[in-house]
């Protein structure tokens, strides 16, 4: 029975042999055949539950899917390739096999970072309608009061016209030039939390993601893992 149709390119991405760029190169390139054919176009609509679909004569399929915890340390970058040559988290997992990030941490930004080979699992966790969410501890320059608390919770504008909100916010430690908090959300906008805190005129100092629903961080800094299937479905509780 036909299935869904998607473009070539993400069809070598979602089936693990390369990013959707790369694919784009490899199918101009004249170097994939889809049901025996060389197909040239990267927006060609194939179904990978019904087309045979090759590379360099090599019939792929969907591989076992494997999905890896890693604790990023701060000053990696996530992206396979940094034009700066700044680290990069790949630099710290395995390269025998093709893995996509599962959404971005900062630079700066430490903690729990998935990777997987399984495109379809990438675009299930990180899409907003799923509204998987994220824990962060954050240390805010300054002292954090629960009137900045309600204001997060109630939803912040972090540019003109987006409003976002804390799922959960609370001070964990209160000191004189800094406050720890823990803050849930399940939106992914780009340095979201960052935004949010420097809305109700707060800046972070740090920021770490230490659980993703409810798969928590258990990894010393800049070690690696492979979840089970038990530990994936703790992401979607």
């Amino acid at each position: 029975m036909p299935g869904e149709t998607i473009s070539l390119a993400r069809a070598l991405s979602k089936l693990g042999y390369c990013s959707r760029s790369r694919a784009a190169l490899y199918v101009k390139s004249g170097r994939v055949t889809v049901n025996g054919k060389i197909v040239k176009v990267p927006s060609w609509r194939v179904d990978v539950e019904q087309d045979e679909i090759e590379i360099d004569n090599r019939h792929l399929t969907k591989p076992t899917t494997v999905v890896i915890m890693l604790h990023k340390p701060r000053g990696y970058v996530t992206t396979s390739d940094d034009e700066l040559s700044r680290k990069t988290v790949y630099e710290l997992v395995p390269n025998d096999i093709h893995l996509f990030t599962v959404g971005r941490l900062d630079l700066d930004t430490t903690g729990l970072l998935l990777f997987t080979n399984n495109g379809e699992l990438q675009d299930k966790i990180t899409s907003p309608e799923k509204k998987i969410s994220k824990t962060y501890l954050v240390t805010a320059i300054g002292k954090v009061t629960q009137d900045h608390i309600e204001k997060l919770l109630r939803g912040v504008e972090i540019s003109e016209g987006v409003v976002v909100k804390a799922d959960e916010c609370e001070i964990m430690k209160s000191e004189f030039s800094k406050t720890h908090l823990r803050i849930k959300i399940h939106e992914g906008k780009n340095r979201q939390v960052k935004r949010m805190l420097a809305a109700v005129g707060r800046n972070v100092a740090e920021l770490h993601r230490s659980a993703i629903g409810k798969l928590e961080l258990d990894l010393p800094e800049g070690a690696w893992r492979k979840l089970s299937d038990d530990e994936i479905k703790l992401i979607f509780d």
